[in-house]
């Protein structure tokens, strides 16, 4: 069974509705389930109802296919209000960042408090991570990319079972842990294409920069300070500015780095669209074990992919599921439900059934 949002003018009898309809005045005309009859379809072409989602057994023609526009599981007024007040901490972030930039007192707790106020928003740390997805898109990257971090880095430091203390210090770190961006050309920060190896190189001093920013600040922790430097660095060697391995690197580092990982990859950029969260999870499966904290990247993994347990995807066929089950050997493959049918991702072939993106 397959959900489609199909023209009225298509309709035919024996199709079962997937949803209530209504009509213009936001009366229900017809309940879910109901098994359409030629009268139902007359009532919905009366009512001037356009399409409706229908489940079908066989395959139609592509043309009467259109991804349906399928409610969100979370509440609108929610989603609204948390937009409201992540744009307005956007705003507390960028004020912040600059302020510290032309060398401001740094108010630590006012730092403290803007990724400690939002994350009071949510009753479980799931939703943290879909209303995030939910309000992603915005123009100024830069600083959103602060709060992103530093409340994914929140959330990393709750599934690790970390204390408050440590907690706090990761929300700071993962707000200014771009600190050093405010030196670097914002022209070429922007680049939409490819950089040169030169133009990288000078991006990549941005982890010094920030640091020698905060070096003398007593209020703020060395645990922050080395989170700020050593965000970039892998376990293998091949990160910067130091090229630290393992232990070397602070636990701080390690944990915002998956964040900042993470989060750049589930954003637009001037570069590239966004990815999938589920091909982003791929991507840390199967590239980054080796390069990551391998206890950060497996407490992330297991995690995040729950997050969106319940959430409903486009696969790359068209077809309209819900996430059921998530696959412990292999996350980025849940089973999802269409319809009545469910289908395990991990038993299909990646270019005939695999999920194109959350919606």
């Amino acid at each position: 069974m397959k959900i489609v949002n199909m023209s009225s003018s298509k309709l035919y009898a024996g199709l079962t509705l997937y949803e209530d309809v209504y009509n213009s005045l936001g009366v229900i005309i017809l309940t879910k389930d109901t098994v359409l009859a030629q009268h139902h379809i007359g009532k919905l072409i009366l009512n001037k109802v356009d399409r409706v989602k229908v489940l079908v057994e066989e395959k139609i023609p592509i043309d009467d296919m259109v991804i349906p526009n399928i409610t969100s599981i979370y509440d609108k007024a929610k989603i609204n209000s948390f937009r409201t007040k992540y744009v307005q901490k956007v705003d507390e972030v960028t004020h912040v960042i600059k302020e510290i930039g032309r060398g401001a007192y740094v108010d630590i707790n006012k730092i403290h408090n803007i990724s400690k106020h939002i994350i009071h928003e949510f009753d479980t740390l799931a939703d943290v991570v879909n209303y995030l997805h939910l309000v992603r898109p915005l123009d100024d990257y830069t600083y959103s990319h602060s709060l992103n971090v530093s409340l994914m880095g929140i959330v990393i430091g709750k599934w690790m079972g970390f204390n408050e203390k440590q907690i706090d210090e990761i929300a700071i770190a993962g707000l200014l842990h771009d600190l050093g961006k405010t030196r670097i050309s914002q022209e070429l920060l922007s680049k939409p294409g490819k950089l040169t190896t030169e133009e990288f190189d000078e991006i990549k001093k941005h982890s010094i920069l920030g640091y020698m920013m905060v070096e003398k600040v007593i209020d703020i922790s060395p645990e922050i300070k080395y989170a700020i430097l050593m965000h970039h660095e892998k376990i293998d060697g091949t990160g910067y500015p130091t090229g630290a391995t393992e232990k070397q690197i602070p636990l701080y580092a390690r944990i915002i780095a998956v964040a900042d990982i993470y989060d750049a990859m589930t954003s637009n950029r001037a570069y590239r669209d966004k990815l999938c969260p589920f091909e982003v999870i791929k991507e840390f499966e199967m590239q980054t074990f080796g390069k990551l904290d391998t206890q950060v990247l497996s407490v992330f993994l297991k995690n995040i992919a729950n997050s969106y347990l319940g959430d409903f995807v486009e696969l790359n066929n068209g077809e309209i599921a819900e996430v059921v089950f998530i696959n412990p050997n292999r996350v980025w493959q849940p089973i999802v439900r269409s319809g009545s049918d469910f289908i395990d991702l991990s038993n299909q072939s990646e270019e005939s059934n695999s999920i194109k993106q959350i919606i």
